[in-house]
């Protein structure tokens, strides 16, 4: 076997700081990249000793030429006389069930058996091969997804991916073309993915039609994005330093609400998010930090904003807490900022927010089609207060007559969830919209927002008209 010297590979024992006689799993796609880093791997064990493992994850979307890929990387590892791993999953439909992209959903499938692969054979380190053309969309691509700070990192050499478990990325140096020419130059073979060519996928969309025209105004463009990861990875462990640090010190009976609102922003944020995912195990919106800051700023005893994963945040004696919320708990007061997803208030109100949904739904009280434009920056929900008015029917009307003409039963009354933008409320489930909001299909086919609101134990409810 030729030794590939065109590559900047690094051994992944050495970015791991691992025995060199650990065993490795290389995600084996069959494409160029990941052929070549096979390639490297096997000629690497055989000097030093180390077992490789071959995965490759058949995701149920290119038919007859995912059958091709996975037979082609059998053979490969039958040559190399390693051992083969093939997992398979119907990705489209586990998409829908779970309401992500088939990109989404195809990664989190393809670690999940990787992950069992290597928890079966007693192997710490994954190997992936990703390079300095994947850098630099990942970073385009959080950009895009307006990210912070974090997702400037891209792509990180060496990160624990799930506990005990160390994802390394051997080729993050290396170009594309480059991986390319050291596949012919040492008679690596490869199949293709058509799926490559699909500028429907954004990744693929930056792949062929941005950094192309970015590299005529920037040639060093990879070098350029690797220092910029790097700029942001430095950055970021710092914040991420500053925070651990403050939740050790102050944290220990929920967040101090003075030591809090003195922090700067970002450390702030981050102080939040940890938390939240040590609670919850998922990761908090930016408009959900935002929302939650607030609060804090307010530091308005026993007031509380309702989060995902059926957690609030309320403050209680100066502190703030995360909790779960509680069943039949009854607030009156509550905050949730405006976004896609789903919210569910302390009274058990569930508040769900689509972006141009396909499905039609019927006309109800309890839906409301409102036009992206409609909804300003910083909307949220609350409960009805004393005086609130409401501009429907080209008047000013009291909420409290409307819910009293609308016949709304009184244990409900209370638990409405206001819509509210700048000044302005814009509906009340069940009892009226702002003129300008319209229900149903909108009249100029543009962006919109479906708000559903149900009520526990009460679906379908009707109550007079708008």
């Amino acid at each position: 076997m030729k030794n590939g010297t065109s590559l900047p590979y690094i051994s992944p024992h050495a970015i791991a700081a691992a025995a060199q006689n650990e065993p490795v799993l290389v995600a084996f796609s069959g494409g160029a990249d990941s052929s070549a880093l096979l390639h490297l791997l096997i000629s690497d064990a055989q000097k030093n000793g180390f077992a490789v493992h071959a995965a490759h994850f058949h995701h149920g979307i290119r038919d007859e030429e995912a059958d091709r890929d996975a037979r082609f990387c059998r053979e490969v590892a039958e040559k190399y006389g390693i051992e083969f791993h093939l997992g398979k999953a119907d990705v489209p439909t586990l998409a829908k069930e779970h309401s992500e992209s088939l990109e989404a959903e195809a990664r989190v499938q393809r670690y999940a058996f990787f992950e069992k692969i290597m928890r079966e054979n007693g192997i710490k380190i994954l190997v992936t091969a990703h390079h300095a053309e994947d850098q630099i969309e990942t970073v385009l691509l959080h950009i895009l997804r307006g990210s912070g700070v974090g997702g400037l990192c891209g792509i990180r050499e060496c990160r624990e991916f799930a506990e005990g478990l160390m994802l390394i990325r051997p080729l993050l140096g290396a170009q594309k073309e480059d991986v390319l020419s050291y596949c012919e130059e040492n008679g690596v073979s490869f199949v293709t993915d058509s799926t490559n060519a699909d500028t429907s996928y954004m990744r693929n969309a930056l792949r062929h039609t941005v950094t192309p025209s970015m590299r005529v105004l920037q040639p060093n463009l990879a070098s350029v994005f690797a220092r910029l990861a790097e700029s942001a990875k430095e950055a970021d462990e710092f914040i991420d330093a500053a925070a651990r640090s403050f939740i050790e010190s102050e944290c220990a009976d929920g967040i101090p609400l003075c030591a809090f609102n003195g922090l700067f922003a970002a450390p702030r944020a981050r102080v939040l998010s940890i938390l939240f995912e040590n609670e919850t195990g998922k990761a908090l919106q930016r408009v959900h930090i935002d929302a939650i800051v607030k609060l804090a700023q307010n530091a308005k005893e026993h007031s509380s904003l309702s989060l995902p994963q059926a957690f609030s945040a309320k403050i209680e004696n100066g502190r703030l807490f995360f909790a779960p919320e509680g069943k039949g708990e009854e607030r009156t007061d509550f905050y949730i900022p405006f976004c896609e997803g789903i919210a569910v208030t302390p009274s058990g109100v569930t508040v769900s927010v689509e972006k141009n949904p396909l499905a039609d739904v019927p006309a109800g009280n309890a839906v409301l089609d409102i036009s992206c434009d409609l909804v300003g920056e910083g909307a949220y929900f609350r409960p009805r207060r004393a005086g609130d008015t409401l501009f429907t029917g080209k008047m000013n009307k009291k909420a409290k007559k409307l819910i009293s003409e609308r016949k709304i039963p009184l244990e409900l009354r209370e638990k409405l969830p206001v819509l509210v933008s700048g000044d302005e409320i814009l509906w009340i489930p069940l009892v009226a919209a702002c003129d300008g909001a319209k229900r149903g299909k909108l009249q100029n086919g543009g962006d919109f927002y479906r708000i559903t609101v149900t009520f526990a134990d009460r679906t379908n409810i009707q109550f007079g008209g708008f």
